[in-house]
């Protein structure tokens, strides 16, 4: 069993580090974690529940954070956070809704969108390239928010209703993993979940969207995509299920080969049940991990064959730029997990 000494104190505090074991190393942190990126090989950044945020920039042998207070005096919840290469961004879920970007080296956030409409939930953001950036959010009046950035994020406009693809009753998206949004060259993919599951894809940066229907479990609200990767501008997968019966694993897991045009369940019967998140591995697209609150599963090949590795609970996973490091968080947990040595215990 791991030992855990608390090094919190007042304002900016380090996390508490957890001796490590030859493949995982843990820490506590604050609150709960759903998004989280990996902005340099040592560097990682997350945004979670009740305004917290934190950083380390020595591959988690020190660690700050800090809760962040909005204009309006409300610690906004974050779920989604994406950096466009000179700022980090963060989203926060629920009304009233904020943006805030921070500097890469410190953790000072500039406040800047601010929405009270009584709907509004952000669910998702990505960037195409430092100017251009994308949020994704549950409808509001009648038609799904696609927000974009085209002044490096100092400026978010809503996407007119006759600019999204009609809105099905009972769609919406999943806050889960900063993962409904990937992006690939100048391809948006989006993807909603509830009653309705569908891709909503534009390959000129947000100008035009197109809709896709998606083979996967839907009909109620908490089913459909959770979370989804691009390894490429081709192959894609999807995850999600039924969040309320994580063990079913029929209908839950889609991949497509050909830049989401179509889509084929893969693994029936046989891979991960309900997860929040899947990514692919940076430098070797077969590798793919998916984790949820049950679990991390791995593939080798492409997501035909899984092999489940750890109990351990995570809302969020990213891979560290050469892929020799994943990163987890979830429920005050965050995680390192060296891939190499993981890989070659299986």
């Amino acid at each position: 069993m791991k030992q855990c000494i608390s090094l919190f104190g007042l304002g900016l505090v380090a996390l508490s580090a957890c001796r490590p074991e030859a493949t995982w190393q843990s820490w506590e942190a604050p609150s709960a974690i759903r998004t989280l990126d990996v902005l340099a090989e040592g560097h990682i950044r997350y945004a979670a529940a009740e305004g917290w945020v934190g950083q380390t920039l020595d591959h988690g042998e020190t660690w700050t954070q800090t809760q962040w207070l909005a204009p309006d005096s409300t610690t906004p919840s974050f779920r989604s956070s994406a950096s466009n290469g000179t700022h980090w961004f963060a989203a926060s879920i629920a009304s009233p809704a904020w943006i805030a970007q921070a500097p890469l080296r410190s953790l000072e956030p500039t406040w800047v969108h601010h929405d009270t409409s009584a709907a509004v939930f952000l669910d998702a953001m990505a960037w195409w390239n430092s100017e251009e950036g994308l949020v994704f959010g549950d409808p509001v009046d009648g038609c799904l928010t696609l927000l974009e950035t085209r002044d490096a994020g100092q400026s978010w406009q809503r996407l007119s209703c006759d600019d999204v693809p009609q809105h099905t009753p009972g769609e919406a998206g999943f806050a889960a993993s900063n993962g409904n949004i990937c992006i690939q060259g100048d391809t948006a993919w989006v993807f909603t979940g509830g009653v309705a599951s569908r891709c909503l894809r534009s390959s000129d940066r947000g100008h035009n969207w197109k809709a896709i229907g998606l083979p996967i479990r839907q009909g109620e609200s908490m089913t459909g995509v959770f979370g989804a990767s691009f390894a490429n501008a081709r192959d894609g997968v999807a995850i999600g299920g039924h969040w309320e019966h994580p063990d079913d694993n029929v209908g839950n897991l889609i991949a497509s080969a050909d830049g989401g045009t179509t889509w084929t369940p893969i693994s029936e019967g046989a891979g991960p049940g309900y997860r929040s998140c899947i990514q692919h591995h940076p430098r070797r697209s077969q590798e793919i991990v998916a984790v949820g609150f049950k679990g991390m599963d791995v593939s080798f090949d492409g997501g035909q064959t899984w092999e489940h590795v750890h109990d351990t609970s995570a809302y969020v996973a990213r891979f560290a730029p050469e892929g020799r490091t994943l990163w987890l968080a979830g429920k005050d947990r965050i995680h390192r997990v060296d891939w190499d040595n993981l890989a070659s215990e299986l």
